[in-house]
């Protein structure tokens, strides 16, 4: 049988300890929010905001074996595909010829990079890009795309695109500059 003044005794050293415990978890996680936000880079969300103000992404357009081009103007034929292509590069060098093949550097951690049409027309709506409609994703700092006249709705008109970088919320960090397609008679 216990003795009931060891059992309380017992009691009361487990509830000092948890005390404890509680104490010293609250006050590392206070530790830690205090660093993330008093310190740039501390945290990888941090890190992604303040590495995107520097960093830019470099959008082109391209039809057939042409040149990327930051506005292409092609003759609608309603009956028939007329493909093109939509490049964009996350730190593409700014003194090198534009091709497409590789990457400037790597995206910042948990970032990604999408590549948009305004007007949406046959793109994917998505309610964190108002009047800009998804027609490509990647997880890597290259995105690129072959599109048609059936992602514009085979309407003659002004199409521009864009990539932006977005963090795991779908947060915007950063846009390319916008490439102009023009659909003619």
């Amino acid at each position: 049988m216990t003795d009931p003044q060891s059992s309380e005794i017992a009691k009361s050293i487990w509830d000092a300890t948890l005390s404890a415990v509680h104490r010293a978890i609250f006050l590392a996680a206070a530790a830690l929010a205090f660093a993330a936000i008093a310190v740039p880079g501390a945290s990888s969300s941090s890190n992604s905001t303040v590495r995107a103000k520097a960093d830019h992404i470099t959008t082109r357009l391209r039809y057939k074996n042409g040149p990327w081009v930051t506005k292409l103007s092609l003759k609608l034929n309603k009956y028939r595909l007329n493909a093109f292509r939509v490049c964009g590069v996350f730190n593409w060098p700014a003194g090198r010829r534009f091709t497409c093949l590789g990457a400037g550097s790597q995206l910042p951690r948990g970032t990604t990079v999408r590549l948009e049409q305004s007007p949406i027309e046959e793109a994917m709506k998505r309610a964190d890009s108002p009047g800009w409609g998804m027609v490509g994703l990647a997880a890597t700092p290259l995105v690129k795309v072959v599109l048609s006249n059936t992602e514009t709705g085979n309407h003659t008109g002004t199409f521009y695109y864009r990539v932006s970088l977005r963090d795991v919320a779908g947060k915007i960090l950063l846009t390319s500059n916008k490439v102009k397609l023009v659909w003619h008679k």
